[in-house]
């Protein structure tokens, strides 16, 4: 198998992971307030799923084939998006929807000076700094995740469906070339 495409696992001790249900708890306070996610986001979203996703995104080819409009499509997936996460971006996106400095400390605080080593055969490795990535196993990465992927687009004639990281952009128009120019 090749190097690349093993993931690092974060074995987080048990207080760790209450320190994370607080953080969460106090995040999510928060994040309804600001409707995060973002209607259009299904994953990581109590009572939703892929099939739901995949259902908004048929209704709206459906209603483009109903209305005689072209329908085009763009279907995105940003690899190893939790491998992917910047401190500093992150950090900016948590000040501009205004969360609460104990939040965004403890988070900047949860996500910095990691290290982490690797073992084989009993043998392991110095430790090296993670100046990315955030632990993909922990409590906070979905909500993480979604935070960053709560932009949207609001453009006449498209309909952008999220999964995580994984996007839908539908667009319509009267030809398929003109179906495309949103795209």
């Amino acid at each position: 198998m090749i190097a690349i495409s093993y993931r690092p696992i974060s074995l987080l001790p048990t207080l760790s992971k209450l320190a994370d249900i607080l953080i969460l708890n106090r995040y999510m306070k928060h994040a309804k307030k600001i409707k995060i996610p973002i209607p259009q986001q299904f994953g990581f979203t109590a009572q939703l799923s892929t099939t739901h996703q995949l259902l908004c995104i048929v209704e709206h080819i459906h209603e483009g084939k109903n209305s005689n409009l072209a329908t085009a499509a763009i279907f995105l997936d940003i690899a190893k998006a939790f491998d992917k996460v910047w401190t500093r971006d992150l950090i900016h996106k948590l000040i501009s929807y205004n969360f609460s400095s104990h939040i965004i400390k403890i988070i900047h605080t949860y996500l910095s000076d990691r290290y982490y080593t690797v073992l084989i055969k009993n043998t392991d490795s110095s430790p090296r700094k993670i100046s990315v990535s955030i632990p993909q196993e922990g409590i906070l990465a979905p909500v993480i995740i979604l935070l960053l992927m709560n932009v949207i687009l609001h453009q006449k004639n498209i309909t952008i469906s999220l999964y995580t990281d994984d996007t839908a952009i539908v667009a319509h128009g009267k030809t398929p070339t003109q179906a495309l120019v949103p795209l």
